[in-house]
């Protein structure tokens, strides 16, 4: 399943493109589910463009028409890595890749996602922040909002839509004037908005293969670099492509090793499954680290971080997909067996 009905449609069509240049195709054979901004449903021939197939593909009434083994469901953003799109599958009984309903819905929201790790015992430390509530936010509201955040958090900040990837609708406020823009651009994008304090850190991410038993695999630290003055937007990830990957990060073992436990027992936390990129932030001084997101559909793209860092860990692309399906399909059998009468 490709595209979706949100703003990282084309970085869908981006990642699904790369996993059929790399998927097996002696084990796995690839039928396609082009899923179009209006929500409709699209198939077509191997080897087109996906674009085109999302433009005038057949129209699909009944994803088990196409009698899938396993969904592969490369939908990055809401309607689609939200849980949506996992709950129908579990209601039509298909076994498919990647978390179920509540990791994928906690996960994507993260103001959620941030009130239950910080539950954990000990917490999982993340940087201070607010959640603010952008519905029918009038001038009263917004300048009570602003008050807020320069109380508690100070500038500068970042402001996100709770219910977005890929760095859209993200903003850094270095004012209230810039605060008061960056708040009415995130509430285009999601009425729930999570602002955070701005912190002089490294951007650190990890990525997680399995079902977070003892046989779960998480790859070392990698780091994002940029050059100075840029922050890892929309742009500087797909459009520019100026962010290099340092694998392994260059820290300190102790350090590594921290990140690592911390980045599995956010897996375990949220209860994810077969696949998760965690990133965090280092501070650049003290090392100190910061949950910063846990994805459950990261970017599968030829530059994506989640199939570097795990090809870095001994496992190549074609083998990730491979193991990733091999998962869903243990996840199903597993549920099935679950009794459902008394």
């Amino acid at each position: 399943m490709f595209g979706g009905r949100s703003s990282e449609h084309e970085v869908s069509l981006r990642s699904a493109t790369s996993i059929l240049d790399n998927l097996d195709r002696e084990r796995l054979e690839p039928v396609l589910l082009g899923v179009r901004r209006d929500g409709s449903w699209c198939t077509g021939a191997l080897g087109l463009p996906l674009a085109d197939i999302i433009a005038r593909g057949e129209p699909v009434q009944d994803l088990r028409a196409l009698a899938p083994d396993i969904v592969l469901p490369v939908l990055h953003g809401p309607f689609g890595e939200d849980g949506t799109f996992q709950g129908l599958l579990e209601v039509l009984g298909l076994p498919y890749v990647g978390s179920g309903v509540l990791a994928s819905a906690m996960c994507m929201d993260k103001a959620v996602m941030k009130r239950a790790l910080t539950q954990q015992e000990p917490a999982i430390p993340m940087v201070p922040w607010v959640e603010l509530d952008g519905r029918n936010i009038g001038v009263a509201e917004l300048a009570a909002a602003i008050d807020r955040v320069g109380a508690q958090l100070g500038y500068p900040c970042f402001v996100k839509p709770a219910n977005q990837g890929s760095s859209i609708g993200i903003s850094r406020a270095g004012d209230e004037h810039e605060l008061r823009v960056a708040i009415e651009m995130a509430t285009r994008y999601d009425p729930k908005i999570v602002v955070e304090r701005a912190v002089d850190a490294r951007e650190i991410e990890l990525a997680v293969l399995g079902d977070g038993g003892p046989d779960t695999i998480v790859s070392e630290p990698g780091e994002i670099v940029l050059p100075d003055g840029l922050w890892y937007d929309y742009e500087n990830k797909y459009l520019k492509d100026v962010a290099g990957l340092e694998i392994p990060a260059t820290l300190p073992a102790e350090s590594r090793a921290q990140l690592k436990a911390l980045a599995l027992r956010a897996f375990r936390a949220a209860g994810c499954h077969g696949l998760a990129r965690v990133d965090f932030f280092v501070d650049r001084v003290t090392l100190a680290p910061y949950l910063n997101e846990v994805n459950t559909m990261p970017g599968f793209t030829s530059i994506s971080m989640y199939p570097r860092l795990m090809a870095h860990a001994g496992v190549p692309y074609s083998e990730q997909l491979t193991r990733l399906c091999a998962l869903a399909l243990a996840r199903h059998e597993a549920r099935r067996a679950l009794r459902i009468t008394r």
